[in-house]
């Protein structure tokens, strides 16, 4: 009894020292989500990890274990890529392969096999690291679809004990997917790994969080045309079978991408399929001849060229699909093609180094890349001089048994290598992007993750917005849940800008004769709604006391540090500050804004415009407005904007740019001032321009870019929303678009509005946009939990 309670407190210990398990790795859009931000990691391959937790030899196995997944864990390297288990044992081709074997033999599975795995798990866990599983391989180093051919007579002894030739091979691996009991065979393995139970843990494996997903076969390929019907058939059928034993955790097929498929439509196809969660490419320069013989230093401009060219066909793909990719294998030989651990390895890093920066591109830029996995890591281990092959009883390393040991591997020794990994993975084990974080990085949680699907948002299409859309619209104001777009459309805008202005003078009204009251309340809604809020500010002229429009000259540098009206600015801002601050819901939850300051910076009209202030000066009362706000009074529940009115070049919109640490959106602000068909013309062009000199912009200094403001009063052509601003957004990729606002009946007695209301002309035209692809509003917007 004694020994029993003992054994049950040593069992609640070890639980309870176990580290509290992340969530499941999960898909949203192109995009990995883990713990509710976006999930992007450096990886590699470790495919004999579940092998060293079974060896006796507790230094050559567990202990080796734990120092070379701590030594991954410092370099920045979370994400495993393993085998599952080998099929048969002994030589196949003339090679000796991976052991012990899973599958014993046909049908019959080692029980102790996956006791390896359960350490690995639990190991992985410990370090909070995730590991993808490659359930067979299409390759003879672990017994793999040959194995099942063998087993099955499709494959002679006379053919199986020898090295066979290229040509033959394809013809005998083909044969896997037309064969019934091969495929049956597979799919017990497929049942017993992924039903296992962690015998540790007593966690079963489709509910560990540490398994991110489960992966048909290392490199599946038709081989020949013949099969390719069978091969689709076959990816689908694994894919649900895997779903209907594991419906949580991710599925992806393993292949290297077209050049395994031989066909991009296929490659297509098969991704296509609704069980398979995310893409996958391998690129092996040598493999694919990119390079001649061994002159890997002459043929690096060919190398880096075609894997560009290769990778960017996968990511418009994955673009296509909407789902993450990754590129979970790719190597290149150490100089001059040696197989010495102490060689050095010149190009392997420059290649390295190119594949990480288009993947931290990617990560910056919330672009479907989301994963790189380098081949391989070999650990401690070390390659024995003057023998190349693999023999049995050797050190497992990264190039698996039918390779050059030490071709690819990289080791903790490679030193170089490291400094290069390090430069880019530093960090990515933590799920938010810790180097691509709001100018704001104490912003709240809520703000980061409004930044961060904000960019994502990008690829699924534009938000429209608009101005004081709940308040007021033509003919009515201040009626509960009324709005002209949702008259209009039955929907809600997914933008709702707001104006502060004269809220730096105390009243409880702004410019427009808003209740600073009414405005709080219709905020929250917004929010609730799971929308988006953005604020400007026509503030009065501080050296005037006159309005925004009162461009006296030097009023910008009467309100820097040092200003005879700096302090009267800092009352105005507290102001700002305070009705921030007071945006809270009913639990006390701040509410993100997008604040838009000093708009239309380059026009003359307001007192900051183009003539009235020198760049510098402007640039100076930016920081100064944003570090008052966020590092003095302690905001935190803001992203900042930055906007100008219509520009002709790059170089005009960033002459008064104040830099990368100072804003999070950069925007424009565009209105058609001509009609018929010459103004509707000059409209799309300039527009278009302008739209693509702004993505160009944001995406070199990784912001968010924006259409902050538009219109067309009285939008008097009947078409101008399909026909006109339609075709000025096409193809371009912004976060939202803002309508100014319909104001309603002026004391002349004429209406001022910028979009359409029941009865208006171009009403049934902006319902047509209102249902085009791509665009956005309320109910779109809902279903994307940008606070989450």
């Amino acid at each position: 009894m004694i020994k029993n309670l003992f054994v049950l407190l040593c069992a609640v210990l070890f639980f309870k020292i176990l580290p509290a398990q992340s969530e499941l790795v999960k898909i949203k859009g192109s995009q990995f989500y883990l713990d509710g931000h976006p999930f992007y990691y450096v990886g590699t391959n470790y495919w004999y990890g579940s092998v060293l937790a079974l060896k006796k030899d507790k230094q050559k196995g567990i202990d080796r274990l734990r120092q070379e997944l701590d030594f991954l864990k410092s370099h920045g390297v979370t994400n495993i890529r393993i085998l599952g288990g080998a099929e048969g044992k002994g030589l196949i081709n003339g090679v000796q392969r991976v052991g012990p074997p899973l599958q014993i033999k046909e049908g019959v599975f080692d029980p102790g096999y996956l006791k390896g795995m359960d350490v690995l798990l639990t190991e992985l866990a410990k370090r909070k690291m995730t590991a993808v599983i490659y359930l067979s391989n299409n390759w003879n180093w672990s017994g793999g679809f040959l194995q099942y051919l063998k087993w099955n007579g499709l494959i002679p002894d006379s053919a199986f004990n020898k090295d066979i030739p290229w040509g033959e091979l394809g013809n005998y691996t083909s044969k896997f997917y037309d064969c019934e009991k091969c495929k049956a065979d597979y799919f017990k393995q497929v049942k017993y790994i992924v039903g296992h139970t962690n015998s540790i843990t007593n966690k079963k494996y489709s509910e560990d969080p540490t398994i991110m997903a489960w992966e048909i076969a290392n490199e599946p390929r038709p081989m020949r045309s013949s099969a390719i019907n069978f091969y689709r058939k076959f990816i689908s059928n694994t894919a649900s079978l895997i779903k209907k034993i594991d419906s949580h955790h991710l599925v992806t097929t393993g292949t290297e991408g077209y050049m395994s498929t031989e066909s991009i439509q296929l490659y297509k196809d098969v991704h296509n399929d609704k069980n398979i969660d995310y893409l996958t490419i391998h690129i092996w320069p040598k493999n694919w001849s990119w390079f001649k013989g061994k002159d890997i230093a002459g043929g690096m401009d060919s190398v880096i060229s075609k894997t560009i060219t290769y990778l960017n066909v996968h990511k418009k793909i994955a673009e296509e699909l909407n789902e993450p990719l990754v590129i979970e294998e790719f190597g290149l030989p150490r100089d001059n093609h040696s197989y010495d651990i102490d060689s050095p390895t010149t190009y392997r890093d420059i290649y390295y180094t190119k594949i990480l920066s288009e993947w931290l591109n990617s990560k910056r830029t919330s672009g479907p890349l989301a994963g790189v996995n380098f081949w391989a890591y070999g650990g401690i281990a070390k390659p024995i001089k003057g023998q190349i092959m693999w023999k049995e009883g050797d050190e497992y390393m990264g190039d698996p048994p039918m390779e050059e040991q030490g071709l690819n591997t990289v080791f903790n020794s490679d030193k170089s290598t490291w400094n290069v990994i390090d430069s880019f993975s530093k960090n990515t084990n933590k799920n938010l992007l810790t180097d691509d974080l709001p100018i704001d990085k104490r912003a709240t949680q809520h703000v980061i993750n409004l930044y961060h699907n904000l960019k994502r948002l990008q690829k699924k299409g534009i938000m429209f917005g608009h101005q004081d859309d709940l308040a007021y619209g033509v003919g009515w104001k201040y009626i509960p849940g009324k709005s002209d777009v949702k008259e209009v459309t039955g929907d809600y805008p997914a933008v709702h800008g707001f104006e502060l202005g004269r809220i730096e003078l105390g009243h409880p009204v702004n410019l427009d004769s808003m209740p600073f009251d009414k405005m709080r309340k219709y905020i929250l809604q917004v929010y609730e709604r799971g929308g988006v809020v953005t604020l400007s500010w026509h503030l009065n002229n501080p050296l005037t006391g006159k309005t925004a429009w009162n461009a006296a000259p030097g009023t910008v540098a009467s309100i820097l540090p040092g200003g005879e009206r700096n302090e009267l600015y800092k009352t105005w801002l507290d102001k700002v500050a305070d009705f921030i601050v007071s945006l809270k819901t009913k639990n006390s939850v701040p509410v993100p804004v997008i604040l838009r300051l000093f708009h239309e910076l380059n026009g003359n009209w307001f007192w900051w415009g183009k003539d009235h202030c020198t760049p510098e000066e402007f640039k100076k009362l930016w920081q100064f407005t944003v570090s008052y706000l966020r590092d003095t009074k302690h905001i935190r529940q803001l992203l900042y904007a930055y906007n100008t009115d219509r520009f002709s070049s790059k170089e005009e919109y960033l002459l008064k740019y104040p830099g990368d640490e100072w804003t999070d959106v950069v925007g424009f602000d565009i209105y058609q001032r001509n009609g018929g068909a010459d103004g509707n013309a000059a409209f799309i062009k300039d527009a278009g321009n302008m739209l693509t000199m702004l993505e160009e912009i944001a995406s070199e200094r990784n912001k968010i870019p924006a259409l902050t403001e538009f219109g067309y009063a009285k939008v008097p052509d009947s078409s101008w929303w399909t026909q006109v601003f339609l075709k000025a957004l096409d193809h371009h990729k912004i976060c939202y678009a803002l309508a100014w606002r319909n104001a309603g009946y002026m004391p002349s007695g004429e209406a001022e509005y910028y979009l359409p209301f029941k009865g208006q002309q171009s009403e049934e035209d902006f319902i047509k946009f209102y249902k085009t692809p791509g665009i956005l509003f309320q109910k779109d917007i809902t279903k994307e939990h940008l606070y989450k």
